[in-house]
C-alpha cells in the first residue's frame, strides 16, 4: 500500500474533525488505513 500520510498526522489532523457513526457497527479497519485509501484514490485518479 502506498503511504498517502503517516498515521499520527491523519489521526492528529484529520480524524478530530470525521464523524464517526454512532450506528451499525465498528470498523475492522483502522481509520488511518481507510484515510490513507481514500487520499490515494483521489491522488492517483483512479
Amino acid at each position: 500500500m502506498h503511504k498517502v500520510l503517516d498515521k499520527d498526522t491523519i489521526e492528529m489532523e484529520i480524524v478530530p474533525y470525521i464523524l464517526l457513526s454512532q450506528l451499525g457497527f465498528p470498523s475492522i479497519a483502522p481509520i488511518s488505513e481507510i484515510m490513507n485509501a481514500i487520499l490515494f484514490k483521489m491522488k492517483s485518479g483512479g
